[in-house]
């Protein structure tokens, strides 16, 4: 008995910091307060040595329940932006390219850090097909997940300031009135089989996107409208923000003085760069500021599109986005690393280590 307990104590005890956090940042009118203080409350927990743990299914079901209430959002109109939707991720290919090779350039001329390492932590929120690729090379695979984790820790926490001290959280799609029982039940069923379908298929992001898809089409349709319930959202984000926190368990503190200046700097570099091709997009394009950065923002596909929904802006443009990006990052990231890997292979002693 004691095994089964221990666990499900160390849950319970996660999600009332989580909550604490989350309750604590919403109260003194902090954008997406619920998801950020959740985040950073359970981040330090964790850097504090208490033990946090997200049980797989709570996680999935959470971003079921996320995408689901993100496909409220679909409408006719959204189908006449997705015409322009091309130019914009042509911009964001750009952006990309331009964002790794700038972050890898300063990591490994300004840090030494080696070659494998300074590009895996320079990928733009792939965190998982990056720590799959890292295995196979001379990367320091615990630098580049903290590198990787530290990322998306600053852009969830810092990118809603920055919105809405720049006025542009403004911005924002009009909220769907609550749907009733029967519809919200409709919309958890088609978003439950929609994440399903596309985690079997292996899209990024699957659970979230292929829930959002689900629901968004019902939406669209007419079959349904409305939103779930507020406090079942409030839920959602406080356990989206819990997620990302509890990466940072099992950290230690020597490794994380050693990586968070350069992964900081690094991640304000990637940051600029998404700012400045984001205004190039919206010259173009016209679309909302807000909307366009959090989709070149260089963090991972659930935590933007969580963000954006947080921020009541269009989640299926950013998501979108991030979905394509990931892929290409996906397909392209083995042959970037190829010729590290290839040169290092006959030498396995040449894993490089990350000065201070």
């Amino acid at each position: 008995m004691s095994g089964f307990a221990a666990p499900s104590l160390t849950v319970i005890r996660t999600l009332v910091i989580a909550a604490l956090g989350g309750g604590a940042l919403n109260a003194v009118g902090m954008p997406a307060g619920w998801l950020c203080g959740a985040m950073l409350a359970v981040a330090l927990a964790a850097l504090c040595r208490l033990p946090v743990r997200v049980p797989d299914t709570l996680r999935d079901g959470t971003f079921i329940v996320l995408g689901t209430s993100m496909g409220s959002a679909v409408t006719p109109s959204t189908l006449h932006d997705a015409t322009l939707w091309p130019i914009s991720l042509l911009i964001l290919m750009v952006s990309i390219a331009a964002t790794m090779a700038a972050g890898s350039f300063y990591l490994h001329r300004i840090h030494g850090w080696d070659p494998a390492t300074a590009r895996l932590a320079s990928v733009p929120g792939a965190l998982s097909a990056v720590l799959a690729l890292a295995t196979g090379t001379t990367a320091n695979f615990p630098v580049v997940a903290l590198a990787q984790t530290l990322r998306q820790l600053l852009l969830v926490g810092l990118l809603p300031v920055a919105l809405a001290f720049g006025g542009h959280a403004a911005l924002a799609l009009a909220t769907p009135p609550p749907a009733t029982l029967a519809d919200m039940a409709i919309m958890l069923v088609a978003g439950a089989a929609g994440s399903l379908v596309l985690a079997r298929l292996g899209v990024p992001g699957g659970r979230l996107v292929g829930a959002m898809l689900g629901s968004g089409v019902l939406h669209l349709l007419g079959f349904v409208s409305g939103r779930l319930d507020p406090a079942l959202m409030v839920a959602a984000f406080v356990m989206t923000g819990t997620v990302i926190g509890s990466r940072f368990a099992g950290t230690s503190p020597s490794l994380l003085l050693r990586t968070v200046r350069p992964a900081c700097i690094g991640t304000a570099i990637a940051v600029m760069l998404s700012f400045g091709f984001a205004l190039l997009c919206q010259s173009l394009l016209g679309f909302p500021f807000a909307e366009i950065w959090l989709a070149y923002a260089p963090g991972g596909v659930e935590a933007m599109t969580v963000m954006a929904f947080a921020l009541d802006l269009d989640p299926s443009y950013v998501s979108a986005h991030h979905v394509v990006r990931l892929m290409a990052l996906t397909l392209l990231s083995p042959l970037w690393m190829w010729s590290i890997t290839a040169r290092h292979a006959a030498d396995p002693l040449k894993q490089g280590q990350p000065d201070a």
